[in-house]
């Protein structure tokens, strides 16, 4: 990819104005903030894939995205706002080539002023019980309501904001009054006072990410810290620190979780729930910490491996005040790893089969380590090899891969992960600017050739859809879920923007682009855009009704299809064997109560999401949400193993048995005993052009 040029002053530039920047803390432009949001234009629309010219009709786009992003739920602005910002949205463009920055900045200054009169307006209807036998409703779809008109009519709405609120958790999480209001008020104070402490960096980040996505939902800008820990934790699994998970609440960082083997967890005296109050300097002077915003206060406390960090902590339910001394070390998130677990089931005939599931949270990998050959690499791929290779030993009759919740992750490891059961050929086509070109697999042979089956749903993305629309292509296994994958069918690249820049000089660093290069294809011309990757068969949840899909998000560009790939067809999901599963696990869901509850749940979920209303009656309320306590026990259950497995500091449930998890096991069984004379009839057919 090229690269733009920059003239030698710029960067010099960059150098002189150095001092103006350091120390700068309200959100006010820094020249080096300006300076950054000429280069993102530039790179917009030099670098993204639909080469778009930013002009007056995107600058409309740009203003509608940064208010809708500022105050998406209609909350905050008044309309006569949102007026008066729009009457200067043809100027966005030629605004930020210049470097000014003054639309962000007036209209989050505006954005303050309504929150604090919002917190306002909110700490005086907390002072009174609301009446829950009124039949009234609250609209929780702003894409039916407007803004309000002024400040009474925001009040209002605000009246019934904490109406709904109230009532949630007094019906739902069954809570006193007294802990309600307490609870609440914590919260808009919290939600008030981050708002104000919003640095430059955050606010430019918000603005040009609104820019970004009048392309298309998933090009954003990343501001330094941003883009550093994206890269560490989200695709590394790895961070230098103490190893402690943080939530602010009331003003004060508390410990939410502690990393096993981490420095804390070796040290043993962290403890959840403990506050940390202020870091203790070397020269024995303390940094204080209470209503810091809570980025600062883990940069605080993060640092390099092997130095010191001494914390002023006040244990959980006391006012003590204790130092503890850590030495910060590396993290490796090894919890989120590729984990493996096999369960046994009976099939067709009393049958016992085994089967090893494979839970994937995300493909993740440490490219760099991988291409130098280091012994420590991160790898997902390898990950998934080495548990293939127990599974074989230990005598597995069918390897189950659980993507589920899996948003995607790196392309090279979706890649190589399908070669582990496929042999050689085509496993994604990629559209750019220069055409269309096709990445194989070419590694020969396959870690497993026996049965696969592919567990999804509607958070699988991206990698995900790739892996799961191989399996499709080539016929190599059975896909279950509770929907078709998310639909994210495009590539995104990461820009460090001093890269872009050449820059020869020491400057601060400038942050980062992530822009849509790609559109990517199936081996069988499909895109996995907006349409994603359908399962073979089809369990009906509520979460697939509650959660939307790519084809729902602004912008996001359309689907089509290009000429498909010769490649390999292994026949081991013929349609006779599909229509019996599907028709068996109907059967046994509709002779399942749980399943008919869900069902009933389902329809009453539609119907309600049709209304974009909830009713404010407390009768009315318990009638629609309070569900059956046996079912509702159940998936409390569940969800906390889910929880487990979406916490990257703890290890995650690989499998938790429930009446869903359970069909499915039901429907694996039927594949493994009842598919084997139907597969053994439907010979594998090679590629037309395989050597």
């Amino acid at each position: 990819m090229r690269r733009l040029a920059f003239r030698p002053m710029t960067v010099i530039g960059i150098m002189a104005l150095l001092a103006v920047v350091v120390g700068a803390q309200a959100p006010k432009p820094t020249p080096v903030d300006q300076l950054t949001s000429k280069i993102v234009v530039q790179l917009l629309e030099h670098d993204h894939m639909a080469r778009p010219k930013i002009d007056d009709d995107i600058s409309k786009k740009w203003a509608r995205n940064f208010l809708k992003d500022l105050d998406p739920q209609k909350n905050y602005f008044e309309k006569p706002d949102v007026e008066e910002f729009l009457a200067q949205d043809t100027l966005l463009d030629d605004k930020v080539r210049e470097g000014n920055l003054e639309f962000p900045r007036t209209v989050f200054a505006r954005f303050l002023k309504r929150s604090d009169e919002r917190f306002a307006t909110a700490m005086e209807l907390l002072k009174q019980k609301p009446d829950f036998t009124v039949d009234e409703s609250y609209v929780d779809d702003p894409d039916h309501v407007d803004f309000p008109a002024d400040a009474k009519d925001a009040q209002e709405r605000w009246r019934k904001k904490i109406k709904f609120e109230w009532l949630q958790r007094k019906v739902l999480d069954k809570l006193s009054d007294d802990e309600i209001v307490k609870k609440l008020t914590i919260l808009y104070r919290d939600r008030n006072r981050m708002f104000h402490q919003f640095d430059m960096s955050e606010l430019l980040e918000l603005y040009l990410t609104s820019l970004t996505r009048t392309f298309d939902p998933h090009s954003n800008y990343m501001s330094s810290r941003t883009w550093e820990d994206t890269i560490k934790q989200s695709l590394q699994l790895s961070l230098e620190g103490i190893g402690a998970s943080l939530q602010s609440e009331d003003g004060y960082a508390v410990v939410k979780e502690i990393v096993p083997g981490a420095a804390a967890d070796k040290d043993g005296r962290l403890q959840p729930e403990d506050k940390i109050v202020a870091i203790q300097n070397d020269d024995g002077s303390e940094t204080d910490l209470v209503e810091k915003k809570l980025g600062d206060v883990v940069r605080f406390i993060r640092g390099p491996s092997g130095t010191k960090v001494r914390l002023v902590v006040q244990p959980a339910d006391t006012k003590e005040r204790k130092i503890y001394e850590l030495t910060r070390q590396k993290v490796e998130l090894t919890q989120q790893h590729a984990k493996g677990q096999i369960i046994e089931a009976k099939g067709e005939g009393d049958k016992t089969v085994k089967i090893g599931v494979i839970s994937l949270p995300a493909f993740y990998g440490d490219t760099q380590a991988l291409l130098q050959g280091r012994p420590d690499a991160v790898s997902a791929t390898e990950d998934c090899r080495k548990i293939i290779d127990d599974f074989k030993q230990k005598g597995v009759n069918c390897v189950m891969m659980d993507l589920r919740g899996n948003g995607g992750g790196l392309l090279n490891e979706a890649i190589s992960l399908s070669g582990l059961f496929i042999d050689k050929g085509p496993v994604v086509q990629v559209r750019e600017l220069g055409g269309v070109k096709h990445l194989d697999d070419d590694d020969d042979g396959t870690s497993w050739d026996g049965p696969l089956v592919v567990l999804i749903d509607h958070l699988s993305a991206s990698a995900s859809e790739i892996f799961a629309g191989v399996i499709k292509d080539y016929g190599r296994g059975l896909i279950v879920g509770d929907s078709s994958t998310f639909g994210k069918g495009t590539v995104q690249q990461i820009l460090p923007i001093n890269e872009a820049l050449h820059a020869r000089r020491e400057i601060p660093n400038l942050g980062a682009l992530k822009l849509t290069i790609q559109q990517f294809y199936r081996a069988n011309g499909e895109s996995t855009q907006i349409r994603g990757v359908a399962p073979d068969v089809h369990i009906p949840s509520l979460a697939d009704q509650a959660i939307t899909g790519e084809g729902k998000m602004d912008n996001a560009l359309k689907y089509d299809k290009i000429a498909s790939l010769p490649h390999d067809q292994f026949n081991r999901v013929p349609k006779d064997l599909v229509a019996l599963l599907s028709s068996r696990s109907v059967d046994r869901r509709k002779a399942d109560a749980k399943f008919q509850k869900e069902e009933e749940k389902i329809k009453k979920y539609v119907a309600r999401k049709e209304r974009h209303s909830v009713s404010l009656n407390e009768d009315k309320f318990r009638a629609e949400f309070v569900p059956d306590d046996d079912l509702d026990k159940e998936k409390a259950e569940t969800k906390n193993a889910k929880d487990k497995r979406k916490n990257r500091f703890h290890e995650h449930v690989v499998w938790e048995p429930d009446y869903y998890n359970d069909e499915i096991v039901r429907i694996v069984s039927d594949y493994l005993t009842l598919g084997s004379k139907v597969i053994a009839a439907t010979p594998a057919r090679p590629a037309a052009n395989r050597n």
